[in-house]
């Protein structure tokens, strides 16, 4: 591709990205300032307290995390397994006291509700990455019929995610957009689009106060992993650049909502499933990531042993070919013999 074209590429992308992020800030100051007016802007201290420890407490301990596999080169892995049991007690003890400390039962409980929903929804994407069809798109082998099984697929897993859902205050929370976005960034406008038309449609039958926002993002994130997969050379982004597309693309729907419903029903609705929705959805897209890398792997895997098993058939018809040759060799020279 042309440097200038692959210029405008890239351009195109952080435009994206940069509409995302104003979406957002504009969600924030649309919260703040409903807070602010109905003087609902409270902060419990003691609890953010403990919710700065535990991550700190986190941030600490990935980090030390990270390092660990370095004590493989001391020869002794007992050092290293023994290190990630330490991680994983203290790990623990951290969610214990903060448990206790906070009274955060009622918080945490969505948050595992939404891993098992993002959890379902990986499992089936995982089924699907095996077939044929999806391993041809990963290839840029794709023909029609890959591309109508992709489309059929994600449409599917689109309209589940409707129903599969975790209730919250009377919302719901689930991961439609992140299946529909994979759409869009797996197999482009001709998966994306209409999978997103028909998950789109599917909500908007189910109805409900932020029907028509809700189902209108859906369609909106097909449309917009279609055209980041189109600007990207028709590539699936990076693993952080779809983090952070997935996490500023949820603000962006809240927004939608926030703005095409009255404020009486928008504010409570995103307070309820905002947190849940970025969690689950940057959380379903990295693991998605994992997958794609993983078939990647496999399929280079599957390739070098096609070629190894190419390369040893090459061999054995080489050395039946120099066999024949020396019994040729010896055949003349006994013919060269008997006639002199």
């Amino acid at each position: 591709m042309p440097k200038q074209s692959l210029n405008k590429s890239s351009i195109f992308i952080v435009t994206i990205f940069f509409v995302l992020l104003v979406s957002n800030i504009i969600l924030v100051a649309s919260l703040v300032n409903y807070y602010i007016q109905n003087h609902e802007f409270h902060i419990s201290f003691g609890f953010m307290n403990y919710v700065f420890s535990m991550i700190s407490a986190l941030i600490i301990l990935g980090f030390i995390s990270t390092r660990l596999p370095q004590f493989r080169n001391l020869g002794d892995s007992s050092i290293y397994e023994i290190s990630y049991l330490i991680i994983l007690g203290v790990f623990s003890i951290i969610l214990s006291y903060f448990n206790q400390s906070a009274h955060a039962g009622e918080f945490i409980r969505p948050f595992l509700g939404m891993f098992r929903v993002v959890s379902v929804m990986l499992i089936l994407l995982l089924i699907a990455s095996k077939t044929k069809s999806f391993k041809n798109i990963l290839k840029g082998n794709a023909t029609k019929k890959d591309l109508l099984v992709a489309l059929v697929i994600f449409a599917i897993l689109g309209c589940i995610s409707s129903v599969y859902y975790i209730p919250v205050h009377d919302s719901m929370a689930n991961v439609r957009n992140m299946v529909i976005m994979i759409a869009g960034l797996f197999g482009g406008p001709v998966v994306g689009i209409p999978a997103g038309l028909i998950a789109g449609g599917f909500r908007f039958i189910q109805g409900g106060n932020t029907a028509f926002p809700c189902s209108l993002a859906t369609v909106i994130a097909g449309v917009l992993g279609s055209m980041i997969y189109v600007a990207n050379r028709k590539r699936f982004i990076k693993g952080f650049a779809a983090a952070i597309l997935m996490f500023l693309y949820i603000g962006f729907e809240m927004m939608l909502i926030v703005v095409l419903t009255p404020p009486s029903i928008s504010i409570g609705y995103v307070n309820a499933i905002y947190p849940l929705m970025v969690f689950g959805s940057v959380f379903g897209m990295v693991l998605f990531l994992m997958i794609i890398k993983e078939n990647k792997h496999d399929a280079h895997s599957y390739e070098e042993l096609r070629l190894n098993e190419f390369e040893n058939t090459l061999d054995e018809y080489q050395n039946k070919i120099d066999q024949l040759e020396e019994d040729i060799e010896i055949l003349k020279n006994k013919n060269d013999l008997y006639y002199s």
